[in-house]
């Protein structure tokens, strides 16, 4: 929480309870934090998109294949031939190496939806999560993380259906 959230708060908080002793606020929408981190993640996964497509294209010419063949191959991890292998193979390494998972992009955003507005129980009182860290989410169970992300996933939808209201 900022020092100054108290300006910008309407009313006392609601909160959403992921378990017995972690809670999210609810904002009715996302914070421009939360917004900016998920840019950053979609910009990440755009480019390492945009980084396959220009080797399918690649390896489509020198193969003489269709480019979704080439594609196909990228996406289960082959490489055409073995006499193609040493040509792409830094490539393929580069591509896998910066290539982010589904899960980790998720825990990503779990880690910074908890750090802006997760709260603690802790030695019996509510206490911010403000030093969350990646390490901390990855000790996270599946279903705690899909209920976090299932909570992001409402809070974007209630900012999405909401009228804008004029300043």
């Amino acid at each position: 929480m900022s020092k100054y959230s108290f300006l910008v708060a309407a009313s006392e908080p609601e909160y959403f309870a992921v378990n017995d002793s972690l809670r999210l606020v609810k904002y009715d929408g996302w914070l421009v934090g939360e917004s900016i981190e998920h840019e950053e993640i979609t910009k990440a996964q755009s480019a390492v998109t945009l980084k396959a497509v220009q080797l399918a294209r690649k390896i489509a010419k020198v193969k003489k294949m269709s480019l979704e063949d080439a594609f196909a191959l990228l996406q289960e991890g082959k490489v055409p031939t073995e006499d193609l292998t040493d040509e792409f193979a830094d490539e393929v390494l580069t591509l896998l190496d910066e290539t982010k998972s589904a899960d980790s992009s998720s825990a990503r955003l779990v880690t910074v939806f908890i750090r802006s507005r997760g709260q603690g129980f802790i030695s019996g009182e509510w206490q911010p999560l403000e030093d969350w860290t990646m390490e901390d989410t990855k000790k996270l169970s599946r279903p705690l993380v899909r209920k976090v992300l299932s909570f992001v996933n409402d809070e974007q939808d209630k900012e999405a259906s909401k009228p804008e209201k004029k300043a």
